[in-house]
């Protein structure tokens, strides 16, 4: 049996307020996966209530979402999901993407250009996913 291996795997936090507005940034992400360039491992959007950080399904933070619900997988523990809400603003919604990246810029660009703000983005040890995967 062959041994998966992951490409260069990143993260990408983004803030937004109105899902209308940075709805191109995830048909362009859907396009992205559906063409092999990325493949999403997660995605979790997140919303902190009195300084508490959950995760909610898509359909919740807004009806044209409704696809990206399977999306989630649980990679993100605890630590970063307090780690997401401290940057978060009031009543912002976040939005974290995991994925085997060959390319995302055009994803960010419509993201940014809708009016999302871009609060981090960086690599993600392929460890910590094996761990997060070995727990659940």
């Amino acid at each position: 049996m062959s041994e998966t291996h992951l490409g260069p795997v990143d993260y990408v936090v983004v803030e937004f307020t109105d899902a209308a507005s940075v709805r191109s940034g995830f048909d362009r992400l859907v396009t992205l996966v559906d063409s092999g360039r990325i493949r999403v491992l997660d995605l979790e959007f997140i919303h902190s209530i009195d300084g508490v950080a959950s995760t909610i399904p898509a359909h919740r933070v807004a009806k044209e979402l409704a696809e990206f619900d399977g999306a989630a997988s649980g990679l993100l523990d605890r630590h970063d999901l307090d780690t997401v809400a401290a940057d978060l603003t009031h009543g912002a919604t976040a939005a974290v993407l995991v994925y085997e990246e060959l390319s995302i810029t055009e994803v960010l660009d419509a993201w940014e250009s809708g009016g999302a703000k871009i609060l981090s983005e960086g690599p993600v040890d392929i460890d910590d996913i094996d761990a997060a995967l070995e727990e659940a």
